[in-house]
């Protein structure tokens, strides 16, 4: 399957559904049901910076790992405390951030705008707009 989800060509995804499907036609129904555009590259609407999926239930999971073989009071336990640890931690980063947005995006944004200062803008017809004050 990685290599449906890791093709960057319309023709090397189609290729290799074709080969899912003499293997394993349930397979195949299965993730064509759910929807290319939500886990193959190809079929991606917009960058998702190398991420195949967003699913919140995924990211836990992995989190989870070693826990799963614990009794289920103290999986339950964990995992409210690992969740209470992720949300204060969240919070104590916004509250410590100096703009609205992350630290990273205002960088960004304050280069893009410091390129902006030395491009000049030239008008694409002869029309003249007015502005009242």
């Amino acid at each position: 399957m990685d290599k449906e989800v890791r093709a960057y060509t319309e023709f090397e995804y189609n290729r290799h559904m074709e080969e899912l499907r003499n293997l394993h036609h349930n397979a195949y129904d299965y993730v064509i049901d759910i929807g290319p555009h939500k886990w193959s590259r190809v079929h991606c609407p917009g960058r998702r910076y190398r991420v195949m999926t967003t699913n919140d239930a995924e990211c836990i999971n992995s989190s989870l790992k070693f826990a799963r073989q614990l009794p289920m009071l103290t999986l339950a336990e964990f995992i409210r405390n690992m969740l209470q640890r992720w949300f204060h931690n969240r919070c104590r980063a916004t509250q410590s951030m100096r703009h609205q947005l992350t630290d990273a995006s205002h960088f960004v944004i304050l280069k893009r705008v410091e390129k902006c200062g030395f491009m000049t803008v030239n008008p694409v017809d002869c029309e003249v707009i007015i502005t009242e004050t």
